[in-house]
């Protein structure tokens, strides 16, 4: 393995976060689309589009976090555990905000699901930057 200098590791690491945040927003865009295609032409449930569009997104995010942003060579269990709990803790706190939004507010299941994205992705970035991927750094 060859050694990096200071600057290398920081160009390493702003890499990272770069690839980071383009699967981020792409899985955003996937899980949303999984949600309103749903709604739209499947089911008018909020919750089972929430399911679905959770399912679609934890494996699209682990595939492209695992295997493009940190390149990691092995599979490893307790990474894909802590991944997935994560995503998890995302999920009850987007079925809360569209619970409020949507069943208490009145507001329209799409934009409450906008507003709702935009706390679990801060959620998910974190957790995942911090806690499942923290050792492959």
């Amino acid at each position: 393995m060859r050694q990096l200098n200071k600057t290398g590791l920081y160009q390493l690491i702003n890499k990272q976060s770069l690839k980071f945040v383009i699967v981020g927003v792409l899985n955003t865009i996937v899980g949303f689309i999984v949600y309103a295609l749903y709604l739209n032409y499947i089911n008018n449930s909020y919750f089972q589009a929430l399911i679905l569009s959770n399912i679609v997104g934890i494996t699209h995010s682990y595939i492209w976090n695992n295997k493009w942003t940190f390149t990691v060579k092995k599979f490893s269990m307790k990474s894909a555990m802590k991944f997935t709990s994560i995503y998890l803790i995302s999920f009850l706190i987007n079925l809360i905000f569209l619970r409020m939004l949507v069943d208490h507010m009145g507001m329209n299941k799409l934009l409450a699901q906008a507003i709702s994205l935009f706390f679990t992705t801060l959620i998910s970035f974190f957790g995942h930057k911090y806690w499942s991927f923290a050792k492959q750094r």
